[in-house]
């Protein structure tokens, strides 16, 4: 009684925000962990599309959704966009977050998948390099090598990081703008 309603009102509102962003990051976080442990990197098929799409649509759902139950929440004042800016980029981190700690736990863990889809790529890049008749014959090995490092440095669990940081975070500033307005 002699408590703070404003902290009250902190408190729920964040437990919201973090419950709402560990639901729709753990089923994003899901679709991450399908599309590499079933091995649907190798291929291009409707299969190996549907991971990859649902990775992308499930953040904005989640956000779609939050910003609703935050325009439904009975409170002393409305919600403004600001704080529904800010508290969709509060859940699109902790999204974000548990894409990340799904992907370290691939890449530290399941080696045998990084290795799988680093020879593909490899392969790849042999294959897409001999048959560019553009490059010369003598300039053709130090371009295997260049595209082979830019490969490593992709697959890198923190570049892999700054993508799904900027793509949660985008998704989520965009879906909450639009759901606002």
């Amino acid at each position: 009684d002699g408590f703070c309603p404003s902290f009250y009102y902190f408190c729920t509102v964040f437990k919201r925000v973090f419950i709402y962003g560990i639901a729709f990051g753990s089923l994003s976080a899901s679709m991450l962990l399908v599309q590499y442990l079933n091995g649907l990197y190798r291929s291009n098929s409707a299969a190996a599309f549907f991971p990859m799409f649902f990775n992308l649509v499930i953040p904005g759902v989640g956000v779609y959704l939050f910003v609703k139950s935050l325009m439904k929440q009975q409170g002393d004042t409305p919600i403004n966009m600001g704080k529904a800016l800010f508290l969709s980029l509060m859940m699109s981190l902790i999204m974000a977050g548990t894409n990340i700690a799904a992907y370290q736990h691939i890449y530290n863990n399941k080696k045998e998948i990084i290795q799988d889809w680093r020879s593909l790529q490899y392969a790849a890049i042999d294959k897409s390099v001999d048959g560019d008749e553009s490059v010369l014959v003598a300039d053709k090995a130090k371009r295997k090598s260049t595209l082979k490092e830019n490969f490593e440095v992709k697959i890198g669990p923190s570049a892999f990081g700054g993508f799904e940081l900027m793509m949660c975070v985008s998704t989520g500033m965009v879906v909450c703008l639009i759901v606002f307005v």
